[in-house]
């Protein structure tokens, strides 16, 4: 067991959800959370922005995050809509990369695991087949 510092666990930043509602990401501590970072221009979020229903209903005990950064929440929803996604999980909106800031983001997409404490089990670069 490795001891975990601030920097493992999900960041107190704050972000906007699809209403334009700040929301606290480290409020997702208390919850096993996967969380799928990608923007507009990342190459394989198409494919994998429609797996992330299917995980709600393979996952329960889990919250699904969509977390879009360096776009607006218009932005968001206009790229949902052109990929006939209706989302059944949580999406948020960073539009400055601050979750950079504490989990520098080497590929797009990518997925990060936290566990219910909210410290970081694992991350992949796009979204695994294996989810």
């Amino acid at each position: 067991m490795f001891s975990c510092s601030a920097k493992d666990t999900l960041p107190n930043i704050s972000v906007k959800d699809l209403s334009g509602r700040e929301v606290e990401l480290g409020s997702y501590r208390g919850k096993k959370t996967i969380l799928y970072v990608w923007s507009r221009t990342c190459a394989g979020h198409t494919k994998d922005l429609k797996k992330l229903g299917k995980l709600v209903q393979k996952y329960p005990n889990y919250t699904i995050v969509s977390y879009a950064i360096a776009m607006d929440t218009r932005d968001v929803i206009e790229s949902y809509e052109q990929l006939g996604i209706t989302p059944n999980f949580t999406t948020l909106v960073d539009t400055s990369v601050k979750f950079n800031d504490y989990f520098p983001i080497t590929f797009l997409p990518s997925t990060y695991i936290f566990d219910k404490s909210g410290k970081l089990l694992a991350s992949y670069a796009g979204l695994p087949d294996n989810l």
